[in-house]
């Protein structure tokens, strides 16, 4: 790995200049049994290094799959075709392709290519954004973007461009307008969030990684740079508050008009026992002398022992 690093490193500080195939030069020395072959590798090499700059120059955020679709495909094409050097031999009289791939205990393309392949294109997920169509024989192949990568592309336009309209420059240092930025541009903002929101939940669909970076700066402009969705949060707030008021209000002359038709249209009155007059009179006796008699009959005492006899 570490001479994959070092790979990566020299063919990206090579590929600063203009590089190629006649600018590449080829060994003379007559020791080299690998001579015939070296010509392919220097192409190779080519290739290689101009997806690595391309590569490196998008990688903050990562847009490989969008905008360096064309050198992925010139260098799958020379990957091809030195796969298939079976008409070229080396002075020991070994096919080109065995020399690069299979002669030494490294190969340096092939480390370099499986890296460029395996650990930006694929992990990239650029399958999901576009398709190529290739054609290695006539050296014709094509790319064909998916339909919802363009739709992706012309809603996150138009949210730009309603953005634009309304800012004079520089939209980070322009930054009196961000509230009408907000509530002007909202519905395009809308519209761009919930296709791709709707895609992102979706388990049998992707996106590539050029797309969700994408999207991720735009939320971040959106909701923390501009604070739009801050905005949205405190109108949100403000409505709720006064439809829970109003709602309370009408629960509470509900309950009282209720209250005033189950006690039959009228009002009540309270008696107020702080202001009756007293009593007139002593207060009689709760029990008549005919009741005394009849309690003390009920609970008088009744002897039926026998007397006792005198012995």
């Amino acid at each position: 790995m570490f001479y994959v690093f070092l790979c990566f490193i020299f063919f990206s500080l090579t590929s600063s200049e203009p590089n190629t195939i006649e600018m590449s030069p080829t060994t003379d020395d007559p020791w080299d049994l690998d001579g015939p072959c070296q010509i392919y590798v220097e192409k190779f090499a080519i290739v290689q290094s101009e997806m690595v700059r391309c590569a490196s120059n998008w990688s903050i955020p990562p847009k490989v799959c969008t905008n360096c679709f064309s050198q992925y495909i010139n260098f799958k094409q020379v990957e091809w075709e030195t796969k298939n050097l079976n008409h070229v031999f080396s002075l020991d009289n070994r096919t080109c392709s065995q020399v690069i791939y299979d002669n030494y205990l490294l190969s340096y393309s092939t480390d370099i290519s499986v890296a460029l392949t395996q650990r930006i294109w694929e992990q990239s997920r650029c399958d999901s954004c576009l398709k190529i169509n290739w054609d290695f024989e006539k050296n014709s192949s094509g790319v064909v973007f998916n339909d919802r990568t363009l739709q992706f592309q012309s809603k996150l336009y138009d949210w730009r461009n309603c953005v634009v309209n309304y800012t004079s420059g520089d939209i980070f240092e322009d930054i009196s307008n961000e509230t009408q930025i907000c509530s002007l541009c909202n519905s395009t903002f809308d519209d761009l969030f919930n296709f791709y929101w709707n895609i992102y939940i979706d388990p049998t669909t992707d996106f590539c990684v050029d797309v969700e970076t994408t999207m991720n700066d735009t939320l971040h402009l959106w909701n923390d740079v501009w604070k739009c969705a801050e905005r949205q949060d405190r109108n949100r707030d403000l409505v709720s508050v006064l439809i829970t008021l109003c709602v309370l209000l009408v629960l509470t002359a509900l309950f009282y008009t209720a209250t005033f038709i189950q006690g039959g249209g009228k009002a009540r009155n309270l008696i107020r026992y702080s202001r009756m007059a007293p009593p007139r009179g002593t207060r009689s006796r709760l029990l008549t002398g005919s009741s005394e008699a009849h309690f003390g009959s009920s609970y008088s005492t009744v002897n039926t022992f026998p007397p006792i006899s005198s012995s």
